[in-house]
């Protein structure tokens, strides 16, 4: 199954409550800073059963293997994987000029890191030249109508028309940005308390 949402909350009339019972999953923007435990908490809280956060980020991630690389991976994976069984998927950019060979020994790091953490399901969005690579080592590709799972951001139309397609069976997230009606059209971080509806700032 296909689960529909927009890219943040932020803005939305009513706040995340309101967005908890229109939309059945959420995109959040990680890509300056990871989310803040409490907020994490808070919105998983909130949330019903069934519905998923994804995140977006993060800008820190160098994709070069490294100490420090580690630690940022680490931190991120294990905040991620805080909203347990609300959990969607997490969506990479990958910078480019990035070389296969560079992101190959970077994949070895985060194949590492996971068994440290925990499985998290990953979606890259990546330069042409990098697809063969990620797709061998089983990862799902941004905006890409095939994978082990589907992550969607803003698709074409022509997408959109494939989706019916797609057997319900498959599982996957499609993220809109969202109108002047829904949401502030800036992407914020996840950094701030649930304000005092039970919804937090983020975007």
């Amino acid at each position: 199954m296909i689960l529909e949402g927009l890219r943040g909350y932020r803005g939305y009339p009513g706040g995340f409550k309101a967005y908890a019972k229109a939309f059945p999953t959420v995109e959040l923007s990680w890509w300056h800073r990871v989310g803040d435990r409490k907020t994490i908490s808070r919105l998983r809280a909130l949330a019903p059963e069934g519905f998923r956060f994804s995140v977006y980020g993060h800008k820190h991630l160098t994709f070069r293997p490294s100490g420090e690389e580690r630690r940022t991976l680490r931190r991120f994976l294990r905040r991620f994987r805080l909203f347990g069984d609300k959990r969607g998927a997490v969506r990479l950019l990958v910078p480019a000029g990035v070389e296969p060979a560079q992101l190959a020994r970077w994949l070895d790091l985060l194949e590492e890191v996971q068994k440290e953490v925990g499985p998290v399901p990953l979606a890259f969005q990546a330069e042409e030249a990098l697809h063969p690579l990620l797709r061998m080592r089983g990862y799902a590709l941004v905006n890409r109508l095939e994978g082990p799972f589907l992550y969607l951001v803003d698709p074409e139309a022509s997408q959109r028309a494939r989706l019916g397609e797609i057997s319900q069976e498959g599982q996957g997230y499609l993220y809109v940005s969202p109108a002047p009606s829904q949401a502030a059209p800036s992407v914020l971080h996840l950094g701030a308390e649930v304000d005092q509806d039970g919804s937090a700032p983020e975007g």
